[in-house]
């Protein structure tokens, strides 16, 4: 019997797209499938559109708004699968992302799983893949917070929270959340909580599964990019997370990621203007 999985969607006036994306999600040749929609207190029509769909797998949710963090911890509280994903409203996966996800996240020693993605900025229209390439397993005698720091690095595909499948147990037992104070990088910090409670190894499904859109209307992404204090906070809960005593090594990757995460963040204030 397949295991149940939990698709957590937060909704915040983007019904149209969120009907495009559990649209295809239906699809899916995986079939077991408890997909909650939260609908975080949308202005606009969203919510009745979310109601017009007819599929006994779907849990259409309201709540006052309170932000996407808020709204996929809810989410999280009521979910039933084994397995859980989050996705964005506003972006787009193919056809085989759930079963992708779930036939790798199978194998034996396996704590988390990470699609490739595709890249879409809208502004430009213009589409590209990331984060395809094999990335190497950690090595035996490598710590859990130098490959991480290593992977985050050298790889986009760590960062975010929507590209990837986890064990819910792991989130249950140790009572991660997403931190709904913060409106930057919530997502690695996320990744980051329920990595720390992992034993077994990060893998990936080597295709550009996830769809990003970046620049959408409703996306928040852009404007808290413009502040460094968001960056350097998150660098602070990143150190935090590798712990009081960072080896040589550690303490070399911590170093390179500030310095890419500087240079990203004129990347950023660049495109903005």
């Amino acid at each position: 019997m397949q295991s149940l999985i939990s698709v957590i969607i937060p909704v915040y006036n983007t019904g149209q797209s969120a009907v495009r994306l559990i649209s295809t999600l239906l699809k899916d040749s995986y079939k077991n499938l408890e997909i909650i929609v939260v609908d975080d207190g949308s202005t606009d029509d969203s919510l009745n559109l979310l109601k017009s769909l007819q599929d006994s797998r779907l849990r259409i949710i309201h709540q006052a708004n309170s932000g996407a963090s808020s709204a996929r911890n809810h989410g999280i509280n009521i979910s039933h699968g084994e397995y859980l994903i989050f996705i964005d409203s506003d972006d787009e996966v193919t056809k085989d992302f759930i079963s992708d996800l779930v036939n790798t996240i199978k194998t034996p020693n396996t704590s988390i799983v990470a699609t490739g993605y595709t890249y879409h900025r809208i502004k430009e229209q213009k589409t590209f893949p990331v984060a395809i390439k094999p990335m190497r397993l950690r090595r035996k005698r490598e710590s859990l917070a130098s490959y991480v720091i290593f992977s985050l690095c050298t790889d986009p595909r760590l960062y975010s929270s929507v590209n990837k499948i986890y064990h819910t147990n792991i989130i249950r037992q140790y009572n991660i959340k997403f931190d709904e104070k913060l409106n930057f990088a919530e997502d690695t910090k996320f990744v980051l909580d329920y990595l720390k409670h992992t034993k077994g190894e990060i893998r990936y499904v080597l295709k550009p599964a996830y769809i990003y859109h970046y620049g959408t209307p409703t996306s928040t992404v852009k404007k808290s990019a413009l502040k460094w204090s968001n960056w350097q906070k998150s660098y602070q809960n990143i150190k935090k997370w590798v712990g009081k005593n960072p080896t040589l090594k550690e303490k070399f990757w911590l170093l390179i990621l500030l310095l890419r995460w500087r240079i990203s963040y004129f990347r950023a204030v660049i495109a903005s203007r």
